[in-house]
């Protein structure tokens, strides 16, 4: 989960809210405590003695959206447990912080007896093309959410722009869809553009020196009007994936953060639309689906970054479809966590402590932090908090976001950065 860069916000809205409004009090905490506790993982399964709150809420859910802190090693190990709890009761779809266009080939991979070797071979011909899975304990998770369907399976649904070096990747495919004479030969070329583009990349560890930030507008606007004439649909709806991709990167490295955060919320909901719409009905009911994003993509409602995401579009659909979504917010609490450290170089264990970093921008969780239960993670249920919720006077408003945006936060005490895959 990307952090909360809303310092300057907070401390606004706690001069604006402090003169008037009473302090959090007492009986606030002791909600909490009487609504929170210990959960763990055994066996593949959810263990502790709240983790049948959570069983319960998960029994009658259609939706259930996994809001993450990417890079922790013990994230997807709880995410397994959860496949384990939701495929009986029939889901059997994954929606995924990845790209539509590489979402089929992971689910091969994940589905195949030697699948880690295949994902292996994936990466070493195609760099930076998938997010996430590229990390050992991730796909694992994949490969198990995989096992819990059987003797059906989980289809992955990839809802994000495609990742900053899957260019050649995309470009390999559309030349698999046989484009015309004119457009085959542009597509070659821009081909062996992103081949030095990488190089160069791997060089200087910079993310801009891609193909998919560095290529020059004039030449990719030659090659989709040639895809128009010469390209098949898919071919075109390929190249058309790039260029959103290209489009959202740039404007978030030329600082237009907002704008780009929009862009990338309204594609997320689209490529969600379209393929639940058009997914087969059991008994005229439409698919279940668990969703697993980094943690501002899973809100209900405004997200710290003051955009509604995929999490609240599916807040909304499983109310307007009379369904019930569960929202789960999970994050480390003090230990490590995997960190990108530049194209070409292999990610690194970074220290992580947010209860005790003075920048720390999860500060706000400080009653959920007092309250953790002792050599065990911590599981609260945050919708005990909400009937009469101005009883419990000022709450810092980044917390009442959490407290409206999911219905659960667990708290892993100590993190375990990832490993990747090598």
């Amino acid at each position: 989960m990307r952090r909360f860069h809303a310092a300057v916000l907070l401390l606004a809205a706690s001069l604006i809210f402090g003169v008037c409004a009473p302090a959090q009090n007492s009986e606030f905490t002791e909600t909490l405590k009487k609504n929170r506790g210990a959960v763990s993982v055994q066996d593949g399964k959810l263990a502790g003695h709240t983790s049948e709150v959570l069983r319960t809420a998960l029994a009658d859910a259609h939706f259930v959206a996994l809001g993450e802190d990417h890079g922790i090693r013990q994230i997807p190990e709880f995410t397994a447990a959860l496949c384990a709890e939701l495929a009986p009761h029939g889901f059997h779809h994954m929606a995924l912080e990845i790209g539509p266009d590489v979402a089929p080939d992971l689910e091969k991979f994940a589905r195949a007896a030697d699948g880690a070797k295949q994902l292996s071979e994936f990466l070493r011909r195609y760099p930076e093309t998938i997010a996430f899975y590229d990390w050992q304990e991730e796909f694992a998770m994949l490969q198990q959410c995989q096992k819990a369907a059987s003797p059906g399976h989980m289809t992955f649904w990839g809802l994000d722009q495609e990742f900053m070096g899957a260019a050649g990747f995309v470009l390999d495919k559309i030349l698999e869809t046989n484009p015309g004479p004119d457009a085959k030969t542009a597509v070659e070329t821009l081909r062996k553009q992103n081949s030095d583009a990488h190089a160069t990349a791997a060089k200087s560890g910079n993310p801009g020196d891609l193909f998919l930030m560095s290529a020059k507008q004039e030449e990719l606007d030659v090659v989709r009007d040639l895809l128009k004439k010469q390209g098949k649909p898919e071919a075109q709806k390929l190249f058309d994936d790039l260029l959103v991709s290209r489009e959202i990167y740039k404007k978030n490295m030329n600082g237009d953060y907002y704008s780009s955060n929009r862009q990338r919320a309204l594609l997320m909901k689209k490529n969600f639309a379209e393929p639940f719409a058009a997914a087969p009905r059991n008994d005229g009911v439409l698919p279940k689906v668990f969703f697993k994003f980094g943690g501002y993509h899973m809100f209900r409602g405004i997200n710290p970054l003051h955009s509604s995401e995929i999490g609240n579009l599916i807040g909304e659909a499983a109310e307007a479809n009379q369904f019930k979504s569960v929202h789960i917010l999970i994050v480390g609490v003090k230990g490590e966590q995997l960190h990108f450290a530049g194209i070409g170089r292999p990610p690194e264990a970074a220290p992580l402590d947010l209860a005790g970093d003075k920048d720390s921008d999860f500060l706000f969780f400080k009653p959920l932090f007092d309250l953790q239960v002792e050599n065990s993670s911590t599981l609260f249920d945050l919708r005990a908090l909400r009937d009469g919720f101005s009883k419990y006077g000022k709450i810092d408003p980044e917390l009442e976001r959490v407290i409206f945006g999911y219905d659960f936060v667990v708290l892993i005490p100590d993190p375990k950065a990832s490993h990747p895959i090598q």
